[in-house]
């Protein structure tokens, strides 16, 4: 999952910048550095540009120069933390730490919160099989379902009801999510677009990672590392073309593909 959770994040995020009304995407550091409290981790901080993606309400009071998303994070497998701050709204913070376990999502407070913050708590569980959740994505066709989806390389799937008491090996991703926005009378709906946001990468995201598994499957976290750095550059350039900031068409940039080391090997 580690391996598949890097391939995937580097993937969406060339196809986010390849959307004519896509955020363009920066990626600005992508380093290792020291989490103060988990040790050893990769740092990376992007910049998404996502004026396109604001809801019609909010346009009319969004500056170009500040529909900026910034995006910190720190991955210290199997835990990870992401901070997202909008420089429009100074007060506007989103948090997102993760926890993968070996389970299957039945661990109470993995998180170790406190009892007042459990009170506060909202549980959703997100099933990458069930269609009422991410049906958008359903609806595409293709191989991005896991119901029906088989691996050639791993035989796993297709993912049906009742999966998660049935299949090995199973993970679950636990993500709390903090979000702080203290500007009336916008903060609600603010607040709502951006968990909607979230919660859409969450389980369309999974999903994907899934599905594509025989695209990531065997590759090694070094093979990981040049595609992430390749895929930084295109980007980058791309960015750049859409927001005039370098000559050129993106349709002559060429696409990136992550490549084993033991195939080149060979």
């Amino acid at each position: 999952y580690r391996i598949g959770q890097l391939y995937f994040t580097a993937k969406m995020q060339a196809m986010e910048a390849e959307q004519p009304d896509g955020a363009g995407v920066e990626v600005l550091e992508n380093e290792p550095a020291q989490h103060p409290e988990w040790g050893p981790a990769m740092f990376t901080r992007k910049h998404y540009h996502i004026d396109r993606r604001f809801p019609g309400w909010i346009r009319p009071i969004a500056p170009k120069s500040g529909c900026t998303l910034v995006e910190e994070a720190y991955n210290c497998y199997p835990k990870t933390i992401t901070i997202i701050t909008l420089p429009l709204f100074a007060k506007f913070k989103i948090t997102v730490t993760t926890v993968h376990a070996n389970d299957d999502g039945s661990t109470d407070n993995i998180h170790g919160l406190d009892a007042a913050t459990l009170k506060k708590r909202k549980v959703q569980y997100l099933d990458i099989a069930a269609p009422e959740q991410g049906k958008k994505m359903f609806d595409k066709g293709g191989n991005d379902d896991p119901r029906t989806f088989t691996s050639q390389l791993t035989g796993r799937g297709p993912l049906l009801p009742g999966w998660q008491k049935k299949v090995k090996p199973i993970m679950c991703a636990y993500k709390l999510v903090k979000s702080d926005f203290e500007y009336w009378p916008l903060g609600g709906k603010i607040e709502e677009f951006m968990e909607n946001y979230e919660k859409g990468l969450f389980i369309n995201g999974n999903r994907q990672m899934f599905c594509w598994m025989d695209n990531w499957y065997g590759l090694t976290l070094s093979d990981i590392r040049i595609y992430e750095n390749e895929v930084a550059e295109r980007t980058n350039a791309i960015t750049a073309i859409k927001e005039g900031r370098k000559a050129g068409s993106i349709k002559d940039i060429p696409e990136v593909y992550p490549r084993r080391a033991a195939d080149l090997a060979g």
